[in-house]
């Protein structure tokens, strides 16, 4: 490209002729130079380089991944309305006091109140996480690098972890007060039927954004379940499933793990979260 060309497209950019006599040359220079010839050895030296900055930077970005999640559950720790907190404390405190003094059948704990409490407990938690009366600002989060279903799942791991260490203290206590409980046997029978009935507490208040609707189908589906040992005289035209039955077990976790995603992949569509808000 001979100079004239050069300094007419320089003076497009540059604006200036004084400016453009002065890039000529460099550009010039750049023209005619020739990149040397990698060598083996230096071939070598940077395909390692290279490598050492993708693992790098592979690491960061799971440290970083960590720290956001760390910053989501402290930041949802301070949503979270604190009754949702006291009143799981109180319900789990009242079923480790009623099952303290409640006289085991031959079935106990399936028919102990630590185990009729510790889903409703849960449930109920998870039902009040979501909707416009708990979250006003809805549309001010939806702008927010952190995605709705990141806001999900961290309320959620921290309301239901908040119930289950509280479902494991209560049962580790009753097993040392109490020579007749054992710790195992007990968890095993409420951990399914508090698993489950959060889990479906969590798809219908993503679906509805309702706390209501969620709230009540649980309590409803739960106290159907536990009527008849509620009323012993009472019998139901229709057989009902014991989810608290060990044969059941198998089932609630597919059923949770099919909710749990059915709620996440709902949670991630904004325009739902827009529409129902509207």
């Amino acid at each position: 490209m001979k100079d004239k060309e050069l300094l007419a497209r320089l003076n497009e950019d540059a604006g200036s002729e004084e400016e453009s006599a002065k890039l000529l040359p460099l550009v010039r220079g750049l023209q005619e130079w020739q990149a040397p010839v990698p060598t083996a050895p230096e071939t070598t030296r940077l395909a390692e380089s290279m490598r050492r900055l993708v693992e790098a930077r592979r690491k960061g970005r799971t440290t970083s991944r960590l720290s956001m999640g760390w910053l989501v559950l402290c930041s949802q720790m301070r949503v979270v309305q604190g009754e949702i907190w006291a009143a799981s404390a109180i319900v789990m405190g009242l079923g480790l006091l009623v099952t303290l003094g409640y006289s085991l059948s031959q079935s106990p704990e399936a028919s102990l109140p630590l185990v009729l409490m510790a889903p409703l407990a849960a449930a109920s938690g998870i039902a009040l996480l979501y909707g416009p009366s708990v979250n006003p600002a809805l549309e001010i989060e939806l702008t927010l690098p952190v995605s709705p279903r990141q806001i999900l799942v961290g309320r959620l791991v921290l309301v239901f972890g908040f119930n289950l260490a509280l479902g494991l203290a209560g049962s580790a206590a009753l097993s040392v007060l109490r020579a007749d409980v054992s710790f195992l046997p007990l968890v095993s029978a409420w951990l399914a039927p508090m698993t489950f009935l959060a889990a479906l507490a969590f798809l219908l208040m993503t679906l509805t954004l309702d706390s209501g609707v969620s709230l009540l189908v649980c309590l409803g589906l739960w106290l159907l379940q536990n009527i008849e040992r509620l009323i012993p005289d009472l019998h139901l035209p229709f057989p009902i499933p014991d989810m608290t039955a060990a044969a059941a077990r198998p089932w609630l976790w597919l059923l949770t793990f099919l909710l749990i995603a059915a709620a996440l992949w709902l949670g991630r569509s904004e325009e739902h979260w827009l529409r129902k808000q509207a």
